[in-house]
């Protein structure tokens, strides 16, 4: 009897995550409608209708006292999962990721995973298409290898590199219910690496901030889609990672961009090939010419998906999910809004209608207010040097010289 009462107070305060993987009728149904439905905030990027980019939406977190949000992009590529980046949920201190100014909870890994399942996080989520809100309070996100400790392989060579550069920033949101598919549309998903190859070409949809030329931010909208073409550049990463920059050195993504998804064409159908991870728009000196970005591959993940969301080739697919069959879901109660009006410019909306600052992540600046030291970037490391053979390599030290001069959006 007292072990029956002990079990009954444990399951009464656990929570129990069923999130629903595609079934494999809908797995088809995905392959075949994916990247179809289109027309054929970025900085210098033009405005994009939604109809051209219909799988990306706007991703807003509020904070506890729901005054303000960190902003980002997502992409989506099934009726019920967004792909975004792990740092619009936490935060990189030395290299481990942290949530809300914690460790992370390694109860909470599942395998190299970590899942974020507290409703204190998740009720304060929105996402929006075209201004107007499509989702909230999702049911899960998945970190995905979060829990793993990397280390360098392809760049062991390069010296001082911070440690943004080896830790996973690739996250995959389970929504509560379906999305309807007729103004919003799922992209489809890169296969394998070979998608991201040096010189091919990518269009960006982002959300984020459009500062002034030479100022560090200024009034530029984020909630804006805006767009902007990049090439895949040829320089070492992990990988799990990618760098890409516009040919024509005129646009790059911004604060509010981080997590948005760089496409391209594969058999006429529209392709996640990249997530942005880093950028250097922080920095006024580093856009134009200098700019580059970092996105996580999606190709890298392409299992990890499958496994996850039951996104998945005809081989893969039963590997991970034969015989599954999806479950009905109660419905929720109806949940008020976080806030009266969405987030303008990057200042969100405080619920007394008194304007707040748009906190971004940590190694990033925050919208139009100073950052706070232990959210800081990484020290200047243009100087560091990079020598393959232990000694100066001009080739190598070119290649850091332009890695180390990102920051986390």
């Amino acid at each position: 009897m007292r072990w029956s009462s002990v079990l009954l107070a444990l399951l009464a305060t656990t929570q129990i995550v069923s999130c629903d993987p595609l079934d494999k009728s809908e797995n088809e149904r995905r392959f075949q409608d994916c990247g179809r439905k289109m027309t054929s905030k970025v900085y210098m990027g033009r405005d994009a209708q939604q109809s051209e980019a219909p799988w990306s939406v706007f991703f807003l977190r509020f904070n506890k006292e729901k005054s303000s949000a960190t902003t980002c992009t997502g992409t989506i590529v099934s009726p019920r999962h967004v792909l975004i980046a792990t740092h619009c949920f936490a935060e990189l201190n030395e290299g481990q990721w942290e949530i809300e100014r914690k460790q992370l909870d390694k109860s909470h890994c599942e395998k190299d995973d970590y899942l974020i399942t507290d409703d204190n996080i998740l009720e304060r989520i929105r996402i929006e298409s075209d201004r107007k809100e499509v989702a909230r309070h999702p049911e899960k996100v998945t970190l995905v290898k979060a829990c793993i400790k990397r280390s360098a392989v392809k760049t062991a060579n390069y010296r001082n590199v911070t440690h943004q550069y080896y830790v996973d920033d690739f996250a995959i949101i389970d929504l509560y219910n379906d999305l309807p598919l007729n103004t919003i549309q799922q992209v489809c998903v890169a296969s394998s690496k070979s998608e991201n190859a040096a010189g091919t070409q990518l269009d960006y949809f982002g959300y984020g901030l459009n500062p002034p030329k030479g100022q560090r931010f200024g009034k530029g909208e984020t909630g804006v889609l805006r767009h902007e073409t990049v090439k895949v550049i040829d320089l070492p990463m992990e990988d799990y990672y990618f760098l890409a920059k516009d040919p024509n050195s005129i646009t790059v993504a911004c604060v509010g961009d981080s997590g948005g998804g760089a496409v391209k064409d594969v058999n006429g159908q529209k392709t996640i090939v990249g997530v942005l991870s880093q950028t250097n728009c922080a920095d006024p000196k580093n856009r134009n010419d200098e700019a580059k970005e970092q996105y996580a591959s999606v190709g890298y993940y392409n299992e990890d998906i499958c496994r996850l969301t039951g996104i998945c080739d005809d081989q893969q697919y039963d590997k991970y999910h034969k015989g599954y069959t999806k479950k009905p879901k109660p419905l929720r109660p109806t949940e008020s809004p976080v806030v009266p009006q969405r987030p303008v410019g990057g200042v969100a909306v405080d619920p007394n209608g008194t304007p707040g600052k748009s906190p971004a992540p940590r190694n990033q600046e925050a919208t139009e207010e100073s950052i706070d030291p232990t959210q800081d970037a990484p020290e200047d490391q243009s100087s560091l040097k990079v020598d393959p053979n232990g000694a100066n390599s001009g080739y190598f030290h070119t290649i850091l010289a332009l890695v180390s001069v990102f920051v986390m959006l």
